[in-house]
């Protein structure tokens, strides 16, 4: 314990001081260049291998005070760390090993001269091969479990292409483990293949050879203690957490397999342990430090080398940015999938797939350094939550200081958020400008560029704004100024299941109201300009929050969004998708309203016109076969005949058949016959066409799912996919702009239903408050969600993030949305057998139908009406003509109404003013007027009878030329039949011949006929085969 070490220290305290002896010197101490920095002489080493580790600090000044062995090292003699080797464990005071023949740094650096065989100070690839040629590296290339040319390329830090001496002292530092355990790695490759065209080539430590090291190291250090009578207490194993925090602390990357270039990072390039580096570490390091022309770069002019590793400019080296640019075989600024592979970057962390895009076409998918921007922030916050909340990937952990910025929009019932405007921020109200009764440097909007902008106990966040500091802990959203609308935070039910997700997942995040919300809000993080950058900081991950459909089909611009570029969360609402919404009361459908919805169709106005056709034809049929033998029933007069003939026709294909008129002849009762079995199929065709409209129109009026929207006229958003969803279902789509317009449009009846996408449903009944008007909601919503299995049709309730979005920067491959919407599914699964969903959507979700008037009687009553009052005043009608005290009143008024009516006629002059109602005068001018009308009757028939008789003897006249007329055409006619016959014959003869001969011909000479004989031209040619 700390009592026994403070004992110890003070017994030796001044024995060591006394037989200290000087050291190195200053160079040693702060070493100015790499060569510096790995300067331990043998005698340094000897040192601090004779004394105990807690007491080397009294070997220079500073310090003054006690620091443990491995800091002291670190600190104040730093070139003498590649002569140490740290088990990492207790994190105060690290147990140190140095002893042993595997552990001895002097001998690394007789090993180096006697490799450099030309003395030129470092070691080519043939000279390196002498080193692996010796144990364990022999047997581990010999056993494909090692790699040399990867050995060489991983040690040659500086891509000089050889390997200096301080390169040299690394890789020993490094591959000790494997000389002390004798053992290579205990894993394989991921892929199957052999260690040695695996990641890092094999040059790799796993955990259990680090274990192994511990074990053997530990060994070491307790003979020498024994020996040397020092405190074994300061050596140990690590237990089992230990090891774990430890191998943690070596694997930087989280791929369980500890690198050369992991090890010289954290162990010797960062040499405050900030976890990066900075220019003057950098320029300390073994980096490469020379230009493109061969020269050393300028770091305080143009530092080139930092800045190529510094690709996020934040003016700081993390290990994985360096890991890039070790990777980056051929130096392009691109990672192929081979080297991805080499560079071993874990599969736990994403594909190579998950990250690449193939920048243009034709070309093998690559990682750009925009997109390796991506992965290092997932890799930072992914890593960093694993440790801080000591879980694995499988739990999806993310860092508490990457935050996520939450967009969301008003859309109660789901999201209900709304900001303090200038009027209720007004006179000074605590949850608007002051906090604590301070305020802030910019009180309206708490915007900061440092915590010196802020109000005592706030910091100044990565977004610009001032927070409290106790807000960085997983508690949920930190929130965001201004304060939200009277001090009360978002609500609603898809926001409350995504925050329960996110506080089961210990999430940080921010909730930013973005009116007119759209799908392609949630960008890629990008650095924030030089202005705005913070050291240390990384860009938050927009997300989109949606609760509406409208939203996810096409951008402000109204430009398509590709929606399978983001990677969205299921459905945060079970019974998401798209819903049928028709009339809350159905119309009742009577067969009156029928018949009169039938007699003004388009299909019963087509069908009597097309019905009076035929009548038309037929009726002159009937007339013209009848007319000469049948004149009683069809008159041979066309006027009236034609008429005789319509009625026969009308009566007939009605089937009802008078028996007025019949037919006599054969022919036409033939057509009769064919007329009334055309009337039954014709009839019978329009009344099952008559009963089919009425029943579509009884079911357009009760429709209860979607199987009954078929060949329909339904309502759709403009931006619903209406083509498509009119191909599944079979309707025909009337578009909408919105879905106020459609509702509308359905209380009209213009539509008898609609198909919408059920979250914007519920918000246009919320904000129209719907639920709250007489009788209930006016519309209601049938059947089951539809299409919740279909990408583009069921995220309305996501949490969305950019996958490959190509915002703001094109080549976008952000793997961490996949991560982080994948991480709450599995909350969602969760959340689900919980109930949790069940119970908030009881709380929010108000029922989709409601209706307190009750459901319909079915009863016409205006036709009812009308047949009562009808019967009632017929039935008083009768009872006042009938009664005996009511008959002369009734036969009075009967008299004066007809009187009336009369008077009526004869103003209009339809009819003539009766006798009884004439007095003697006007009586006796009608008679005059009678017999005067009579005189012109008698004159104009004697007119009449002579001109009818001259019209006859004209008429037999022209009967008597119309029959020589026909004579003589007869004639005409047998004379050119006489004619056309013997043309015929003679044309037929003159055919045969000339086919005979033609034959003859081809038989005889068969190929060898000359074309210009048969008048051709003389370059024709002639075949006898037929060319397809």
């Amino acid at each position: 314990g700390s009592a026994r070490r403070a004992a110890v220290l003070s017994a030796l305290a001044a024995v060591v001081v006394l037989a200290c002896v000087p050291l190195a010197g200053a160079t040693c101490q702060t070493p100015i260049t790499p060569e510096e920095a790995f300067a331990c002489t043998a005698s340094d080493a000897s040192f601090f291998k004779d004394r105990f580790p807690d007491t080397w600090w009294t070997a220079t000044s500073p310090p003054n005070n006690y620091v443990p062995g491995l800091s002291y090292i670190k600190n104040y003699y730093s070139c003498c760390r590649v002569c140490i080797w740290s088990f990492e464990f207790p994190p105060t005071a690290p147990v140190i090993a140095m002893y042993g023949p595997t552990l001895d740094c002097t001998g690394f650096k007789s090993d180096f001269t006697a490799y450099d065989q030309d003395k030129s100070l470092s070691l080519n690839q043939t000279e390196m091969g002498f080193y692996l040629d010796k144990p364990p590296n022999d047997y581990l290339i010999a056993n494909n479990m090692l790699n040399g040319d990867s050995v060489f390329r991983q040690a040659d830090i500086d891509r000089s292409g050889a390997i200096s001496l301080e390169e040299f002292l690394l890789l020993r530092h490094y591959w000790a483990v494997v000389h002390t355990v004798k053992t290579g790695p205990l894993s394989a490759a991921e892929d199957g293949r052999s260690l040695s065209v695996g990641p890092l080539g094999g040059l790799f430590l796993d955990a259990g050879m680090v274990q192994a090291f511990f074990t053997v190291a530990n060994s070491m250090n307790m003979e020498t203690y024994f020996t040397k009578f020092w405190d074994t207490s300061f050596t140990r194993e690590p237990v089992a957490e230990e090891l774990s925090e430890t191998l943690s602390l070596m694997d930087i990357d989280g791929s369980t397999r500890i690198s050369l270039e992991e090890h010289y990072f954290r162990v010797f390039a960062d040499r405050n342990g900030d976890g990066w580096l900075s220019k003057d570490e950098y320029y300390l390091s073994l980096y490469k430090k020379t230009n493109p022309a061969g020269k050393p770069d300028n770091p305080y002019l143009f530092p080139i080398n930092f800045i190529l590793h510094d690709w996020d400019n934040d003016n700081r080296i993390t290990f994985l940015e360096r890991k890039f640019v070790a990777a980056d075989v051929n130096q392009d600024a691109e990672l192929t999938r081979e080297e991805w592979i080499r560079g071993d970057f874990p599969n736990q962390y994403g594909p190579f797939d998950g990250h690449s895009m193939t920048a243009d076409s034709g070309k093998e998918p690559t990682i750009n350094t925009v997109r390796f921007f991506f992965y290092t922030i997932f890799h930072e916050c992914a890593t960093q939550g694993l440790v801080e909340y000591r879980s694995s990937l499988v739990s999806a952990p993310w860092s508490r200081s990457c935050i996520l910025d939450v967009l969301i929009d008003h859309k109660p019932p789901f999201v209900h958020a709304l900001l303090n405007t200038t009027a209720e921020c007004a006179g000074g109200h605590t949850f608007c400008n002051i906090q604590n009764g301070t305020s802030d440097k910019h009180a309206g909007t708490h915007e900061c560029l440092s915590d010196f902008d802020c109000a005592s106990g706030r910091g100044c966040t990565y977004f610009g704004y001032c927070h409290k500091q106790d807000d960085l802990e997983p508690l949920g959203a930190i929130p965001r100024w201004r304060r939200w609308l009277n001090n009360k935070p978002p609500s609603g039910y898809t926001l409350d299941v995504m925050k329960e997700a996110m506080a089961r997942l210990k999430y940080n995040y921010t909730l930013t109201l973005a009116p007119d919300l759209r799908l392609d809000d949630a960008i890629a993080p990008m650095p924030l300009e030089d202005s705005k950058k913070r050291q240390g900081t990384r860009p938050p991950l927009t997300l989109v929050l949606t609760s509406a459909f409208e939203p996810l089909r096409y951008d402000k611009e109204a430009n398509p969004i590709n929606v399978t570029r983001y990677a969205c969360t299921n459905s945060l609402w079970p019974s998401d998708g798209f819903v049928v919404v028709v009339r809350t009361t159905p119309d009742i459908l009577s067969n009156q309203m029928g018949m009169w919805y039938m007699l003004g169709s388009a299909s019963f106005v087509n069908f009597v016109a097309v019905f009076f056709f035929f009548v038309l034809v037929m009726g002159h049929f009937f007339w013209f076969f009848e007319r000469s033998l049948n004149e009683d029933h069809f008159r041979g007069f066309y006027a009236e005949g034609v008429m005789d003939g319509l009625w026969f026709a009308m009566v007939t294909v009605t089937t009802v058949g008078y028996g007025d008129k019949v037919c006599l002849t054969g022919f036409g009762r033939f057509f009769g016959a064919f007329w009334m079995l055309f009337g039954l199929i014709c009839f019978g065709l329009f009344g099952g066409q008559v009963v089919t409209q009425l029943g579509e129109m009884q079911q357009a009026a009760n429709i209860q799912n979607v199987d009954q929207i078929f060949g329909l006229n339904v309502g759709v958003l403009t931006k619903a996919y209406p083509g498509e969803l009119s191909s599944i279902y079979g309707f025909q789509a009337r578009e909408f702009d919105t879905f106020k317009d459609a509702a509308e449009a359905l209380k009209r009846k213009d539509v008898p239903a609609l198909i919408m996408p059920h979250s914007d449903v519920l918000t246009y009944f919320e904000v129209e408050s719907q639920y709250t008007q007489k009788c209930g909601n006016p519309l209601k919503i049938v059947g089951e969600p539809l299409l919740q299995d279909k990408l583009q049709f069921s995220i309305q309730n996501t949490l969305c993030a950019c996958d490959r979005c190509d915002k703001p920067r094109a080549g976008t491959s952000v793997y961490a949305a996949q991560y982080i919407t994948e991480a709450i599914n599995e909350q969602m699964v969760e959340l689900a057998q919980a109930g949790f969903l069940d119970a908030n959507q009881e709380k929010y979700l108000l029922p989709a139908t409601s209706d307190s008037c009750g459901p319909g009687h079915g009863f016409d009553i205006y036709s009812i009406v009308a047949m009562l009052v009808s019967a009632s005043f017929y039935f008083f009608l009768l009872w006042f003509v009938n009664s005996k005290q009511t008959r002369p009143v009734a036969l009075k008024l009967y008299d004066k109404l007809e009187g009336f009516l009369l008077e009526v006629a004869f103003i209009i002059g339809i009819k003539h003013r009766s006798r009884k109602y004439l007095n003697a005068e006007e009586e006796g001018e009608v008679d005059d007027e009678e017999d005067h009308n009579v005189l012109v009757e008698q004159s104009r028939s004697l007119h009449i009878e002579k001109y009818m008789d001259k019209l006859q003897e004209l008429c037999l006249g022209h009967n008597s030329d119309i029959r020589k007329l026909q004579v003589e055409v007869m004639e005409g006619r047998k004379t050119m039949s006489r004619i056309i016959r013997f043309f015929t014959t003679s044309g037929a003869v003159i055919l045969c011949v000339v086919c005979n001969v033609y034959t003859t011909l081809v038989i005889v000479w068969g190929s060898e006929i000359r074309l210009s004989e048969l008048g051709a031209s003389p370059d024709s040619t002639f075949t006898t085969s037929l060319e397809l």
